[in-house]
């Protein structure tokens, strides 16, 4: 496989399989960035929330 970048830099135009790939690719990150959000920051969050919502009275 030829190197894209080189093509690139030849023709100054994005080809558009590369394009949709790195396009594909920053969808996946940013799917992957949501996921971990989720579960790793707000659902923990609600969770210690809804157990400390008891707490309140001390």
């Amino acid at each position: 496989m030829d190197n894209p970048f080189k093509t690139i830099i030849n023709n100054e135009k994005l080809p558009e399989a590369v394009r949709k790939k790195v396009m594909k690719d920053i969808d996946l990150i940013k799917l992957s960035l949501d996921v971990a959000d989720l579960f790793v920051i707000k659902y923990p969050e609600t969770i210690t929330n809804i157990l400390n919502l008891g707490d309140d009275n001390d």
